[in-house]
């Protein structure tokens, strides 16, 4: 199996990171921003860097659209799993599209509201993940699993 796992740097690739006994024993390639952090943990990994910043910049989430139309038709993962933030829209979209299985997990810190992001992709996404019990009861697509960190 391949997996698609698609964030922005910081805490969010945080999150995504700490999940790897759930991706390294799959073949997968990573989505990100090209920082410090994300360039030295992911040295030996297959990696694409995304256009930063996302956060309700236009020109950003179409360069974002058409780099996960060839990223995922050349790849052709059977999962995209991502902790978000906005790289992961264009993704989750574009993997819907060609028949994907799509996980958002949503950040730690969203404790009592879905972040833009996960409004954004809560009808979209195959499997929603939250990290807090009190959304998953606000919200009935919404699974709690546990925290990831």
């Amino acid at each position: 199996m391949r997996i698609g796992l698609v964030c922005s740097a910081g805490g969010h690739f945080y999150e995504l990171y700490c999940l790897e006994s759930l991706w390294k024993k799959y073949e997968k390639f990573w989505v990100t921003f090209k920082k410090e952090d994300t360039e030295f943990l992911l040295a030996e990994e297959r990696v694409y860097w995304a256009y930063a910043p996302t956060t309700r910049h236009f020109k950003n989430f179409w360069r974002n659209l058409i780099l996960a139309m060839k990223i995922l038709r050349r790849e052709k993962p059977q999962v995209i799993i991502t902790t978000g933030a906005g790289v992961g829209v264009p993704f989750l979209l574009v993997g819907r599209f060609l028949g994907m299985k799509t996980v958002f997990i949503e950040s730690m810190a969203r404790v009592r509201r879905l972040s833009l992001s996960g409004r954004l992709v809560y009808w979209l996404a195959d499997r929603f993940l939250v990290q807090w019990p009190d959304l998953a009861q606000r919200h009935r697509r919404a699974l709690f699993r546990g925290q990831v960190i």
